[in-house]
């Protein structure tokens, strides 16, 4: 069985709420990265995103922008990005999934790209500025490579709309908490909970909320209104610290998670 769909049936089998780290593959080097990847996924987690950095990532804020930057300019690429993805899968008990842009994908050829997810370990991936209609064939690769793929559904979406995302799609729905951006701190207002209820209700999957994310508290708030919480550029901003202050990267990771989930 794909280790998402295990993640996901485990959870929903102890009706546990369900949390997915995010961290840039490479940043601010490869085995710092790995070492902070390891960390997040040795807390507990059911899920990681391993974002393979792109030059103009338009659905992230200045924080993992910063940090692809640094990545590509460390000397990050995609078969380096793609030994990250091996290694975690390999190591760890967490569902890997690889996110990134559209062009990182057709540039490496579509068929190429979807198998080496499959053949590294990877369970699923997320591409931010693919919409179904424009996949170029990803969702049927992925379907038969027994891949997930995970389409991202932003505020204002129709109910229509979230519908046809949830059952274009697989795994879960990437449920975006405010427009925009990621990075800003989000609050859980009364506005967000009814666009949360309003996702749940028309979507087949489960729902990861997400965008904004970085306390205990909006995670605790989140537990009725979605099924995963995901975490990401708070996690940058930990590992910077980390490397600044000379703490062990892992280590940190670790309890900043366990701060979070409890």
């Amino acid at each position: 069985m794909n280790k998402i769909d295990e993640k996901i049936n485990a959870l929903k089998k102890s009706n546990k709420f369900g949390f997915m780290g995010h961290f840039i593959a490479g940043f601010p080097d490869i085995p710092t990265s790995i070492k902070a990847a390891k960390g997040i996924c040795r807390a507990g987690i059911e899920f990681l995103e391993v974002q393979f950095p792109f030059s103009d990532p338009t659905a992230d804020g200045p924080t993992i922008e910063g940090a692809c930057y640094k990545s590509l300019e460390n000397g990050f690429t995609v078969a380096k990005g793609f030994e990250i993805a091996r290694e975690l899968a390999s190591t760890t008990d967490t569902a890997i999934i690889v996110m990134t842009y559209a062009n990182i994908v057709f540039r490496y050829g579509t068929n190429l790209f979807i198998s080496k997810v499959k053949e590294v370990g990877a369970s699923g991936i997320i591409i931010a500025d693919m919409p179904p209609e424009y996949d170029e064939g990803i969702i049927e690769l992925c379907k038969q490579n027994d891949l997930r793929i995970i389409l991202i559904c932003a505020p204002g979406a129709s109910s229509e709309r979230i519908r046809q995302l949830s059952e274009k799609g697989s795994g879960f729905l990437y449920t975006a908490m405010r427009r925009g951006i990621t990075g800003r701190k989000t609050d859980i207002s009364e506005e967000t909970a009814e666009w949360l209820k309003k996702v749940r209700s028309n979507s087949i999957l489960p729902i990861a909320a997400a965008f904004g994310i970085r306390s205990k508290e909006q995670i605790d708030l989140l537990r009725d209104m979605s099924d995963i919480a995901v975490c990401g550029s708070y996690f940058v901003k930990k590992i910077e610290e980390a490397v600044q202050n000379g703490l062990d990267v892992e280590e940190t990771l670790y309890k900043t998670v366990k701060e979070l989930i409890g």
